[in-house]
């Protein structure tokens, strides 16, 4: 049985206590989705690319790029960023935990740079604390694997379909020994 389904009272008073604290601190933050596109040629195509403002009471001070699996079962993290003068004051996290709040799935950072893994380091400890699931980072030689899971869901462009069938033609007078060599 996985932890999360184990009862275990002092486990689940600390996270409810966490969630309430990342709750309170949600209160004064909004996300502002900007744009929200598939894209076809993005990692999480055909799922949407989104880009969103991070306010805090009214002021922008940061942004926040993810994308949601087609398969809707995680939530992957491209960049998020915060105004210099507002870091260190845990907005980035606040702005993941409303992420999370709206969407209960799973979050994947893609590539961690090293210059945040504090920053990650800090948010999977808190996130842990609250029963939340961040796996993870997704390194760029992993990404493909990682598309393969929802490839059944990407559609072939005319292009593509064309280019495919000219080859497939080629191949096959080929195999029939129609094709002269010139």
């Amino acid at each position: 049985m996985s932890d999360q389904m184990t009862f275990d009272p002092i486990r689940d008073f600390f996270q409810r206590r966490q969630g309430a604290l990342l709750d309170v601190q949600a209160r004064a933050l909004q996300l502002v989705i900007d744009r929200s596109e598939p894209v076809r040629g993005n990692f999480c195509f055909p799922g949407p690319d989104i880009d969103a403002a991070i306010q805090h009471q009214g002021e922008h001070i940061g942004r926040v790029w993810y994308g949601f699996s087609p398969l809707q079962d995680r939530l992957y993290i491209y960049d998020i960023e915060i105004n210099s003068r507002y870091q260190g004051r845990g907005f980035g996290q606040v702005a993941l935990w409303l992420l999370w709040s709206r969407n209960q799935l799973p979050l994947t950072p893609l590539y961690e740079v090293m210059r945040s893994h504090g920053f990650w380091a800090k948010v999977r400890k808190r996130f842990a604390a609250a029963g939340v699931t961040l796996t993870r980072d997704l390194r760029t030689g992993e990404q493909e694997v990682e598309q393969q899971r929802w490839q059944h869901l990407v559609s072939e462009t005319d292009a593509e379909r064309l280019n495919r069938e000219y080859w497939e033609g080629e191949a096959a007078k080929l195999s029939a020994g129609q094709l002269n060599s010139d």
